[in-house]
């Protein structure tokens, strides 16, 4: 995580201004000294304005996740949200109203090992229960991205801030889960972006296409593999967002990800 990319931003609605500032949020909280991830739609988000793609339409996200991997860090970064103004509704969830009737909710993650799925609670002394996921050790694990974000948020008003996200491939790892644990359509809208940035611009590291695949990347597989299936058919079964490409993405998922048994 050497390299800082510079992005510069513009906020085109009160969705986008109040996820950039969730963003400074986190990154405020977490400082420069906790190795975290923003991840979810914000995380995507920030792929497409870095790698951008004549096919796809970003979306805005509201709500901030952040993943940690190390329990120690909760307490300070809860403590530093509760200090800015955050409400802590639950171990790992924070609101604060903004004043026009809208308000920054923010979540933080903890990465887990072992091979049990899906969402897990853990509780965590002087914080509460906070959720986990195993395949936030992946993305952890891996160097990801910083960027230094300039984003104008309102007339004459631009807020500056450094955040880290996971690389793309990763990226694709957590929103396959995303999707496979709760088959919501904006997880299929973020896998059909990501998948489009690896078209259009490539980008490495990429393992997901070599076999034998393992571990996270061969989860990962037996997941697309079958959405491909189902995206070739009349029926889904699921709920796919009316601007994807059905036919095109089933062919981004055999082009990208390898064939397992």
């Amino acid at each position: 995580m050497d390299e800082v990319h510079q992005l510069k931003v513009v906020s085109t609605s009160n969705a986008d201004s109040l996820g950039y500032r969730a963003q400074q949020a986190v990154a405020a909280a977490m400082g420069d000294s906790i190795d975290y991830r923003l991840i979810g739609g914000h995380m995507v988000r920030l792929l497409l304005e870095l790698y951008p793609c004549s096919r796809v339409t970003a979306r805005s996200t509201l709500d901030a996740d952040a993943a940690v991997d190390e329990v120690s860090v909760i307490a300070p970064a809860t403590q530093a949200f509760v200090d800015a103004g955050f409400n802590k509704t639950a171990g790992n969830a924070f609101v604060m109203e903004t004043g026009d009737l809208q308000r920054l909710e923010i979540n933080i993650l903890l990465a887990r090992s072992g091979a049990t799925a899906g969402l897990r609670a853990t509780t965590v002394a002087g914080v509460g229960q906070v959720n986990t996921l195993p395949e936030l050790t992946f993305a952890l694990n891996r160097p990801g991205l910083m960027i230094d974000v300039a984003a104008e948020i309102g007339l004459d008003q631009t807020i500056h801030y450094r955040t880290r996200i996971p690389d793309l491939e990763s990226a694709v790892v957590l929103k396959a889960h995303a999707w496979h644990g709760r088959r919501m359509a904006k997880d299929l809208a973020d896998l059909n972006s990501l998948l489009e940035i690896r078209q259009e611009h490539g980008l490495s590291p990429w393992a997901l296409d070599s076999s034998p695949l393992k571990g996270h990347r061969l989860d990962t597989a037996r997941i697309l593999q079958p959405l491909a299936d189902s995206l070739t058919k009349i029926h889904t079964g699921f709920q796919v967002p009316g601007d994807i490409n059905r036919p095109r993405l089933a062919a981004l998922i055999e082009e990208h990800i390898a064939s397992v048994p």
